[in-house]
């Protein structure tokens, strides 16, 4: 009874319909009370932040699976720091379940958003001095966290030097404009000489790829033009959207999550089949 219940509540056609939204909402509500899994909630959305949370419970599997016990996760734009608290929060949870320890980071200038740069960082819709961070409640919130404040375009070039990260396996990009995501990016620049501060692929959240009809996102401005250009100007690194999210139609954030591949990484290649492989094998086996 309790594997059929399972692969009901797993089922896509479940899970997209209003009996599924309706059971989710159940499960929100009496997790507090209720000893669910860590992973059967997140699936739920029954987590205050479902797509941070899966990111980071993926990247820590990632991690645990190329041999690392701890691994890095980064928040791009930290504004009021509500983000990085959950990060701050959902880690131990994650330390729990896997036995990784994520460390995490804030990038941010602590003033709020610079001036735009010009018509890509849609200054129709976005402002200087908009999300200003109120830094000491919230290094007083999560002093475990590292916040690395100052302009991106100074504080992203020594960041690995100073800070010294363990494998960043996570990365969460706020930045809103074009300018500072395309900034943000030049922490790949280390990768080839510094790969071990890397995860070879990277689980990634692009917060403003999908906004409302005055927002108007799209490929040719904001973070989206910011993703193009990188494809675009090198071979190493890729960053493309998930094609494992993108049809189950109840997550909200399906069409956010994006992966980023290091393919000159010393890492990329090693094979982490086992088990699944196996198993998908298994299935496949002529029945007789």
């Amino acid at each position: 009874m309790k594997a059929m219940i399972s692969d009901l509540l797993y089922s896509r056609e479940f899970r997209n319909s209003m009996a599924g939204a309706l059971t989710r909402k159940l499960i929100r509500a009496t997790a507090p009370r209720m000893n669910y899994s860590v992973d059967f909630q997140v699936d739920m959305l029954a987590v205050e932040r479902p797509h941070y949370a899966w990111c980071m419970l993926n990247a820590a599997r990632l991690g645990k699976a190329l041999g690392h016990d701890r691994i890095s996760a980064i928040e791009f734009g930290v504004a009021g720091g509500n983000g990085l608290a959950y990060m701050c929060d959902f880690a131990e949870e994650v330390k729990k379940v896997t036995g990784v320890t994520v460390e995490c980071y804030g990038f941010d200038t602590g003033a709020g958003m610079p001036e735009p740069e010009g018509a890509y960082d849609l200054p129709y819709w976005f402002a200087a001095k908009q999300y200003i961070m109120d830094k000491p409640a919230l290094q007083a919130r999560v002093p475990q966290a590292k916040l690395v404040i100052g302009d991106i375009r100074e504080t992203i070039a020594g960041f690995l030097d100073e800070y010294k990260p363990a494998p960043i396996g996570v990365m969460f990009n706020d930045t809103d404009y074009h300018s500072s995501t395309r900034e943000s990016f030049r922490i790949f620049d280390a990768v080839a000489e510094k790969p071990e501060h890397f995860l070879p692929r990277i689980f990634m959240y692009f917060d403003d790829v999908l906004g409302s009809e005055l927002e108007m996102y799209g490929e040719h401005n904001g973070q989206l033009r910011a993703i193009a250009e990188l494809n675009a100007g090198q071979e190493a690194i890729r960053i493309h959207r998930n094609q494992n999210l993108i049809h189950q139609d109840y997550l909200p954030y399906r069409h956010q999550i994006y992966y980023g591949h290091l393919f000159e990484h010393p890492d990329y290649n090693r094979y982490i089949g086992e088990g699944r492989q196996e198993a998908i094998e298994g299935l496949l086996k002529l029945k007789t």
